[in-house]
């Protein structure tokens, strides 16, 4: 009973519930939209936002948002592709893409944990800065399917037990985030440091060392999704990764990681990815133009806000009500 009250106050559930409605009724006016490529489908191309909203829901839940994510995982993704043409292999490729996230994603985190700095700010002018230098790499340049490591075009193409490798990587990558974020404590403090700040820093927890730390994490995901990137098109160029970081942003949000800081999940995040893509797929079933796309994305996040502040104003009523009894 205690399991079952949990699970129905859970902020995943109704994500959850959205899901199973947007695939239901497409399916009933569009049974094509159920079946086997059609769910392949789905899974397939949800596969790079839901790796990269796992990275961004450790930021957001301190109340910090990373917008150069986009540009992150497009220059990592062209970065192994042209490194292993030039025979560095596939390890060499790898290894400079999470070098270059690490890079980023630290030089945010000390911007924004030590200098104070606002995340919107200094991630918006990352953004611009690595979009700079990756267009100055690519020079023009495209990373063809003969350029891609056997092994990126590997997990692009190949399915296990129907289910694409991609997916499976973004769901193994999820479990362990899930866990983590649950049980270990340094990242259980991100909550608290979301939730008050400044209490969080009287209570003992190093604020700043933990905001440095989730945005290098953020980094590093996104540095490593450019193998996921680059396996899901066998192609690369200078517009790789153009604006997903909104795409990233907007499954967190959708999935109930509450942008005020404090609450949310990994679980959460890769549930609004996956009904984003339900949603982008369902449209097309449907034979609706696709500049709706963006219209209910749009309202879907309006929504998903609106929950959350009815959610917070509900729990601190229940709060002071509680405390009015005693």
């Amino acid at each position: 009973m205690k399991a079952m009250r949990s699970l129905l106050k859970a902020r995943e559930l109704p994500v959850f519930l959205a899901l199973v409605l947007v695939v239901g009724l497409t399916g009933v006016a569009n049974p094509t939209f159920l079946s086997a490529t059609g769910a392949r489908d789905i899974l397939l191309g949800v596969a790079i936002v839901a790796i990269l909203a796992i990275g961004q829901t450790f930021v957001i839940v301190m109340r910090h948002i990373d917008l150069s994510v986009g540009s992150l995982v497009g220059f990592a993704s062209f970065l192994i592709g042209d490194l292993y043409s030039q025979g560095y292999g596939l390890w060499g490729g790898l290894a400079a893409a999470l070098g270059v996230g690490v890079l980023v994603g630290g030089v945010n985190g000390f911007l924004v944990a030590y200098l104070k700095l606002p995340s919107l700010v200094v991630t918006l002018g990352a953004l611009y800065v690595v979009r700079g230098i990756f267009n100055d790499y690519a020079f023009g340049r495209t990373i063809t399917a003969a350029m891609v490591p056997p092994e990126v075009a590997w997990i692009g193409l190949n399915r296990i037990g129907g289910i694409p490798v991609l997916f499976l990587m973004g769901l193994a990558l999820v479990v362990v985030s899930g866990f983590i974020m649950r049980r270990v404590r340094s990242a259980r403090d991100l909550y608290a440091i979301g939730s008050n700040p400044a209490a969080a820093e009287l209570a003992g927890i190093p604020v700043a060392r933990r905001v440095f730390t989730a945005f290098v994490i953020n980094g590093a995901i996104a540095g490593l999704a450019g193998a996921v990137m680059l396996g899901r098109f066998n192609a690369a160029n200078a517009n790789s990764g153009l604006a997903i970081e909104l795409v990233v942003i907007a499954a967190c949000v959708v999935g109930g990681v509450t942008i005020a800081g404090g609450s949310g999940s990994v679980w959460g995040a890769f549930l609004g990815a996956i009904l984003l893509q339900g949603i982008t797929r369902a449209i097309g079933a449907l034979g609706i133009p696709q500049f709706w796309q963006q219209a209910f994305n749009g309202g879907l996040i309006i929504l998903a806000i609106a929950f959350d502040k009815y959610l917070s104003t509900r729990v601190k009523t229940t709060t002071i009500m509680g405390s009015d009894d005693g």
